[in-house]
This record gives structure tokens, C-alpha cells and sequence, in this order.
């Protein structure tokens, strides 16, 4: 019992770190737009968003943790955003799909992600999903251990 309030705590705390981070992003983005020339679209408004997807911790066969990892996937200009975001719970399931089918976990430390390899293998699911010439940038905006370590 004290296992899954430990889980439900971190998810709570990831979700909130996630929209305070989603705000930052947000508010960063805010003071860019200034900048930005007459009607240059923001890469954030091309954008897709896919927090949350829990990526299995096993280490010899057992379970060891749950690290929750939130993306920000870019569509490239040219490709209309609106199509591909009315394919956002096929997007979703190719994710959950990848997170669950390779490790994705740091090899040395349950609490971290192996990024390189995390940002390789959701590339190729969001390519799966959307098409590779909608796939622009994909970013991992933050990871939180269900074991209370946040990244």
C-alpha cells in the first residue's frame, strides 16, 4: 500500500512540475514572440505534446521503477497541423507502444533516462504515427522517477 501512494504521489508531483514547466515554456515563449517577424509562426504553436507516458525501470526481469516522461514533438511548415493533431491517439498509442517495448532506462541508474537512445526510439514512433515529413524536432521537456527523483 505505501508502494502505490509512493507512485501516485510522484505522479502528482510530475503532473504539476509538468504544467509549471509547460508555463515556463510558455511564458519564455511570450517574450520571444515580440521578436519574432509579422506572422512567423512559433515553433510551439506547431507543436504536439505528449506528457506522461510512464517507461518501465526493469533490471534482471523485475520491475525495478516507472519513469514518466513528457515530449514536445514540432510538425514541420508546409504540413497542415490540424490533420496531423486529429492523429494525436495514434501518436499516443506509437509512444506508449515504444516505451513500453525498449529500455529506455539509463543503465546505470533507475532514476534517469537514456536520452539519446529515448529521443531515437520516439522518433521513430512518431514517424510511424505521422509520416516523417510531418515529424519536425522532438524534445524531452521533463522526466520524473516514480521513486521521487525528478529530472
Amino acid at each position: 500500500m505505501k508502494r502505490a501512494h509512493a507512485i501516485a504521489r510522484a505522479v502528482a508531483a510530475a503532473m504539476i512540475a509538468s504544467t509549471l514547466l509547460a508555463g515556463l515554456a510558455n511564458a519564455s515563449g511570450d517574450k520571444e514572440k515580440g521578436k519574432a517577424a509579422e506572422g512567423a509562426e512559433e515553433n510551439s504553436t506547431r507543436s504536439m505534446d505528449a506528457p506522461y507516458l510512464a517507461v518501465p525501470v526493469v533490471r534482471d526481469g523485475q520491475l525495478a521503477n516507472y519513469l514518466f516522461v513528457s515530449l514536445r514533438i514540432e510538425i514541420q511548415n508546409g504540413v497542415d497541423l490540424w490533420r496531423t493533431r486529429e492523429q494525436a491517439h495514434f501518436l499516443r498509442d506509437a509512444l506508449v507502444r515504444a516505451s513500453h517495448s525498449t529500455d529506455l532506462a539509463d543503465p546505470t541508474n533507475n532514476n534517469a533516462l537514456n536520452e539519446a537512445r529515448a529521443l531515437e526510439v520516439y522518433r521513430a514512433a512518431a514517424i510511424q504515427a505521422l509520416g516523417e515529413r510531418a515529424v519536425g524536432r522532438i524534445s524531452i521537456v521533463a522526466v520524473y522517477s516514480s521513486q521521487g527523483s525528478g529530472i
